[in-house]
Parts: structure tokens; C-alpha cells; sequence
């Protein structure tokens, strides 16, 4: 019993001592920190946003319109989210910080109910994966493939403030959940980047690309 005791009264305070040390950090950081204001410096006006794909399952493919679900990976970094001490990363809700306005052209109303964390690292690295359902309707066929695309860009932004880049050139398929009717046989990630007679800024976008193939099946009988 005596030893159950002394251990109790060593443990507590170190405990105390690691939620005190993550308390102080993000409230000093969040002290002034305004989420509306992009992370943009006079040294540099660009940020650099890197965006990936990771496919989780078909849920309905008609050969026109595709539902997927998904989690899309987001980064970038904010130089106002630095420090030296520990710990060495924390995690904040995406509504506390800004974000960038990264969505679905073909869908751009495309929401989540669940609002995911960042995980900020004390660089000011700052990336956050969000499960997500989306769909398009821009499916077309060639022989017997079928060609789905979803293309991703800022709502607002233009390329001297987001500079869009893909963390990949294929979509991340490690999670996938195979489909009864359909197999993906092929995946692309590209980064286009537009250009208007109007204007001197440039538009980039991402545009992940699904390859999708009926599965044969028959009756096989035995004579």
C-alpha cells in the first residue's frame, strides 16, 4: 500500500506539468493570431500549398456520375505557428487557423460533418487529412474504360498567393475498399496551370483522375 501511495503522488505532478507546458504553448500562439488573415509575408507573398488524395471506397458509379468516399490531405506552412521548446507538435481544430479554400470545382458546395485537427509541427508545418464525400458527374467511356476527373483549386486565391502543388502523381490506394461491380485499374494526379487573357496571375488547379473498368463475370458449368 505504501508503495502504491509514494507512486500516485510522483505521478500526478508530471502529468500536470505536460498539460501545463501544451496549454501555455497554443495560448500563447492563438494571443494574436487572426484565422482571416492568410499566412502571406512581405518576403514572401506566396504560399505553397501541397494537396493529396487518399481513395477510400466506390459508392455509386452509374457510368456517368461517380460518388467516392475520400480523405484529402492538406499542407502548408505558417510562419506564425513557430517555437523551440516541446513539445514538438500540437493539434488544433482546422476552425481556430486558417485554412486554405481548397474545393471540388465540379462540386464546390462538397462539405464534411466532421471537422478534423491539424497537426502543426514547430516549423510551422501545418497538415490536416479530412474524410470527405464527394461527386462528379464528367465520367466519360473509351472502349471499356471508363474516365472519372475531379479537379481541385482555391475558390479565391490565384497563384501569387496559392501556389497548388500535388504531393503525388497517383492517388493513394493503400485504404481501398474493393468494389463488387468495378475495379480502378489506373490513377493520375496532374497540376495545370491557367492563364487569362485579362490578367497577369496564373490559376493552378489539381486534377486527380479515376480509370474504372467493369469486372467480367459469367456461369461457368461443368459437362
Amino acid at each position: 500500500m505504501k508503495t502504491h501511495s509514494l507512486l500516485t503522488v510522483v505521478l500526478i505532478p508530471c502529468v500536470v506539468q505536460g498539460v501545463l507546458i501544451e496549454d501555455w504553448l497554443i495560448t500563447t500562439l492563438l494571443q494574436d493570431y487572426n484565422n482571416l488573415a492568410y499566412p502571406g509575408t512581405t518576403d514572401n507573398e506566396t504560399v505553397v500549398v501541397k494537396h493529396d488524395m487518399t481513395l477510400i471506397r466506390i459508392v455509386e458509379f452509374d457510368g456517368t456520375k461517380l460518388t467516392i468516399d475520400a480523405w484529402l490531405g492538406t499542407e502548408w506552412r505558417d510562419p506564425r505557428f513557430l517555437w523551440e521548446s516541446s513539445p514538438t507538435n500540437i493539434r488544433l481544430p482546422i476552425s481556430q487557423i486558417w485554412t486554405p479554400d481548397i474545393v471540388l470545382y465540379d462540386n464546390p458546395d462538397t462539405r464534411t460533418r466532421f471537422e478534423p485537427n491539424a497537426v502543426i509541427d514547430k516549423s510551422g508545418i501545418v497538415y490536416f487529412s479530412q474524410p470527405i464525400r464527394l461527386e462528379v458527374d464528367n465520367c466519360r467511356q473509351s472502349n471499356d474504360v471508363f474516365k472519372c476527373t475531379l479537379k481541385f483549386g482555391s475558390w479565391t486565391f490565384d497563384g501569387f498567393k496559392i501556389d497548388l502543388q500535388n504531393r503525388s502523381h497517383v492517388i493513394d490506394l493503400s485504404n481501398f475498399q474493393q468494389h463488387n461491380s468495378y475495379d480502378i485499374i489506373d490513377t493520375s494526379v496532374v497540376r495545370n496551370v491557367l492563364y487569362y487573357a485579362c490578367c497577369a496571375e496564373s490559376y493552378p488547379d489539381i486534377t486527380y483522375s479515376v480509370y474504372l473498368k467493369q469486372r467480367k463475370t459469367g456461369w461457368f458449368y461443368r459437362l
